[in-house]
């Protein structure tokens, strides 16, 4: 597996954490199952897009910072 698409796994799931456990318990909301099941699918969605657009930018300045040689 890509080492972006890994860390954009891994923004995913903490985002998945944050916005369907912990703001629900924060506001003594109620647990959805099926509202949990199709976070899944959508975190793991933006978080791949988070992980692609920080390796985007990271060759960005890579290719940015190089030295022109000549």
């Amino acid at each position: 597996m890509k080492k972006w698409i890994r860390s954009g796994l891994v923004w995913g799931g903490i985002l998945y954490v944050i916005t369907m456990i912990v703001f629900p318990l924060i506001d003594h909301e109620n647990f959805d199952f099926e509202k949990l099941l199709l976070g899944l699918p959508l975190w793991a969605l933006v978080g791949v897009v988070i992980g692609y657009l920080f390796e985007k930018k990271k060759k960005h300045t890579q290719k940015k910072r190089k030295p022109a040689q000549g």
